[in-house]
């Protein structure tokens, strides 16, 4: 496949599965081995901890949306950077909804094979997630600025 067909492939699977919540977009698109690096704890193996890293996360972001910012694609690796936005309307790690709006921004890196996602790795997207919901390092609840 060439980069740019991996660079689409990447899009529809943001707008499909990850925006919407379409589940047979990720059957398409990913290996059922798939090793996603940064799943939410407690998810499974394969294709299966995909599904459930992003079915917790859109059951506390209902309306979550990932915008890619930008992009870029080499062989078989695609690396975007993308603003996730969303309101805080469900439980996420234990920390109960605050009905906040939250933004974070990360860089995610892709490795495909033969056109499917076949490797997953997030720079910066837990831990600014984390800071969104008002989490410092380990886990603590910071102190609310006022």
């Amino acid at each position: 496949m060439s980069p740019e067909h991996n660079l689409e492939i990447v899009r529809s699977v943001y707008d499909g599965f990850v925006n919407r919540g379409d589940t047979t977009v990720c059957d398409v698109h990913y290996r059922t081995d798939v090793v996603d690096h940064q799943g939410l704890p407690g998810a499974p193996g394969g294709i299966d901890g995909v599904k459930y890293t992003i079915a917790g996360l859109r059951a506390a972001f209902p309306d979550l949306h990932v915008s890619i910012d930008a992009s870029s694609a080499d062989g078989d690796y695609v690396v975007i950077h993308c603003t996730w936005r969303g309101t805080f309307l469900g439980t996420l790690l234990g920390v109960a909804p605050t009905g906040a709006p939250v933004e974070f921004r990360g860089v995610v890196v892709w490795r495909l094979e033969a056109g499917q996602m076949a490797e997953r790795w997030a720079i910066g997207v837990d831990n600014g997630m984390m800071e969104a919901l008002g989490l410092g390092f380990f886990g603590k609840r910071r102190r609310q600025r006022s």
